[in-house]
């Protein structure tokens, strides 16, 4: 095959950021599904009605958004218009704060957020206003997403950290 023809990385970066999450068979999803349609094409994923979602003792609310387990899903978590997903088998491996910002980072943009440096920082300010996020649990944010790689919607991990701890200094003044 020849080289011009040969995908980039980065272009499957920013193909993959284009179509949207996927679950293990690697199937994108349309961008505005309705929560039973995303469960019936997932196979194993479940519904969690608003209002009923606990994460580690916390109960978690994102406006009149429902949530989706999908143990299939091909990371942490997503978010589309109407809903929540998260994968309770990668969630089961991370500390309770990231659990938090993971979700208030997808309730970010459920309620509007495009631009993933505001979704941390909602993730962020929610924390602060609940009263779960302390200056450990951001070190562990940060611990979490400090190795991460950038992608066509991502900042490094190191540069994500740097204005999430900027965030935390703004609204911890409030």
């Amino acid at each position: 095959m020849p080289a011009w023809s040969r995908p980039s990385a980065a272009s499957l970066i920013w193909l993959a950021a284009l179509l949207g999450p996927t679950h293990a068979q690697g199937q994108p999803f349309a961008a505005d599904p309705a929560p039973a349609d995303y469960i019936r094409r997932s196979g194993d994923a479940a519904l969690i009605p608003n209002g009923h979602l606990a994460l580690d003792g916390h109960a978690e609310v994102c406006g009149q958004s429902v949530t989706v387990l999908d143990p299939r899903l091909n990371d942490y978590a997503a978010a589309f218009p109407r809903f929540i997903v998260l994968n309770p088998s990668l969630f089961a491996k991370v500390a309770t704060p990231v659990k938090l910002w993971i979700y208030g980072h997808e309730c970010g943009h459920v309620s509007g957020l495009r631009d993933e440096a505001q979704a941390d920082c909602f993730g962020v300010a929610r924390g602060l206003r609940e009263g779960w996020l302390t200056p450990q649990g951001l070190d562990q944010i940060c611990a979490f997403i400090g190795i991460a790689q950038p992608d066509a919607a991502h900042f490094a991990g190191p540069e994500r950290c740097a204005l999430m701890r900027a965030c935390y200094a703004k609204n911890a003044k409030r």
